[in-house]
């Protein structure tokens, strides 16, 4: 089997070499293609090579306005498609780059564009769909980042000044921001905690608020970083969204949240992904019974899934396929630079907490299929499925042989959900390192967690021979 590292950078354009590559592509199209209008090839030739960096409004609007009359121009000729992937490519890599105040000017309608700089509104009409989606990302991770500023200023002193700019920034009045506020700061301690008992009386409250007590608890809770009753929370946050009943409209939040800083592991991320696998299903267990992580069983349901939200879910991490796979990364790089430190690391996230933060990513996955989700399960298959050159190299990892291996065989049961007949010689390969797997540890329980994986992988190659 090839040694790779997991997600390597050659399947992902938001890392600088194939970055470089999208813009040497464009490059050669409007050298080639925009041959008519030297102004219009010297302002494309220019925009392709903003890197985005810092970008102001003014500066976001001129590019913005080369991307539509680049394709204006070339509506009509054979390097149309491919010039427009390349744009949508190169502006969902830049848009988390530019300027705060630079989002903060363009407002998207539903085919068009309107950027509002010092009083003056330009509209850019006929815009891309895909050009639209990211924009509408790129201005909700703005969003959640301002949330979460004005939420923990105002858990530092509670005043009618950050109160307003609570409420203008979760779009919520003035009133009924400080009765929700209020609501919520009595489900904490003063060391941050939540309080369970305090909720049940309170959600019939909380619940005739909608959505905005959802994302208001949720800020919370990040903000004062309790660490006690975790659990208790994600279960009282599961009955707030039954109560309001709009799943993915909190989908939508959390993974906006998630992906908002791409290269950093935050503690509330395994809450926010375990939280997005209830969403996913119209029954859950968890409901009733509180647990500390979501039960591998749930790689048997489906027709328990709520195919709108899995849908939708499955929309939002494609359009976001790069901050995504670039999110999982991080959270894997930063576990094997744990398992190879030779003096223990008391420090937070652990190499357990980001075991079980990955393990709820790959059954998020395994649940949503598509396009991003098989690319991650994939990669994921090869680094825990190779027993020579995967994770299990690493100084520590025999440590944690039991929790890897169990990696393994929820990996192997995602790839039978989301797989094709593509993977079946990476399955094979893997089936066929079964006996050195078993030898990475002896133990008998070892030996056992090994075999049940292999028969899976069998289970799976037969299902995608049939299905396809």
């Amino acid at each position: 089997m090839k040694a790779r590292g997991f997600l390597s950078v050659d399947i992902d354009p938001a890392r600088n070499t194939k970055f470089s590559n999208l813009r040497e592509q464009a490059f050669q199209l409007i050298h080639q293609s925009l041959t008519e209008d030297q102004r219009l090839h010297d302002d494309a030739v220019v925009a392709v090579l903003n890197d985005f960096d810092d970008m102001g409004a003014k500066a976001f609007l001129k590019q913005l306005r080369t991307y539509s009359r680049i394709l204006n121009a070339l509506k009509e000729k054979a390097v149309f498609q491919e010039m427009r992937t390349l744009l949508a490519n190169l502006l969902r890599t830049g848009i988390y780059k530019v300027a705060g105040e630079a989002l903060d000017a363009v407002t998207v309608r539903r085919d068009a564009i309107q950027v509002d700089i010092d009083g003056n509104s330009t509209i850019i009409g006929s815009v891309n769909a895909e050009f639209l989606t990211t924009l509408s990302l790129g201005k909700e991770s703005r969003e959640t980042e301002r949330q979460l500023m004005v939420i923990d200023q105002l858990i530092r002193r509670r005043s009618d000044e950050n109160l307003q700019a609570v409420s203008r920034s979760f779009k919520i009045p003035v009133y009924d921001t400080g009765k929700i506020t209020l609501l919520i700061e009595k489900l904490f301690d003063g060391r941050g905690n939540f309080l369970r008992k305090m909720f049940e009386p309170m959600l019939d409250e909380l619940a005739q608020h909608g959505n905005h007590a959802f994302e208001l608890m949720w800020c919370y809770f990040k903000a004062l970083e309790g660490r006690a009753n975790r659990v208790s929370f994600l279960n009282a946050m599961q009955h707030l969204i039954s109560r309001i009943n709009r799943p993915k409209h909190a989908l939508r939040f959390l993974l906006a949240d998630f992906c908002r800083h791409p290269e950093k592991v935050a503690l509330s991320d395994r809450n926010a992904i375990m939280l997005a696998n209830l969403l996913l299903r119209t029954y859950n267990k968890e409901l009733d019974v509180e647990i500390e992580m979501t039960p591998e069983e749930v790689l048997n349901v489906r027709n328990g899934l709520d195919q709108d939200v899995v849908h939708y879910a499955q929309f939002r991490i494609d359009s976001v396929e790069y901050r995504f796979s670039n999110k999982v990364r991080a959270i894997h790089e930063k576990m094997v630079t744990l398992l190879n430190a030779t003096t223990p690391d008391n420090q937070m996230p652990s190499v357990r907490y980001l075991l079980f933060l990955e393990r709820e990513i790959f059954i998020f996955l395994s649940l949503l299929s598509g396009k991003t989700a098989r690319l991650i399960l994939i990669s994921a298959l090869t680094e825990y499925g190779d027993p020579k050159m995967g994770i299990y190299r690493n100084l520590n990892a025999a440590t944690f042989l039991p929790v890897l291996l169990q990696h393994l065989k929820i990996i192997v049961r995602g790839v039978g959900r989301v797989g094709s007949i593509d993977d079946l010689g990476l399955l094979r390969q893997i089936s066929k390192n079964g006996f050195q797997l078993t030898e990475l540890n002896g133990t008998p329980e070892n030996r056992r967690s090994v075999l049940r994986t292999m028969e899976w992988i069998e289970n799976v190659i037969r299902s995608i021979i049939t299905t396809n």
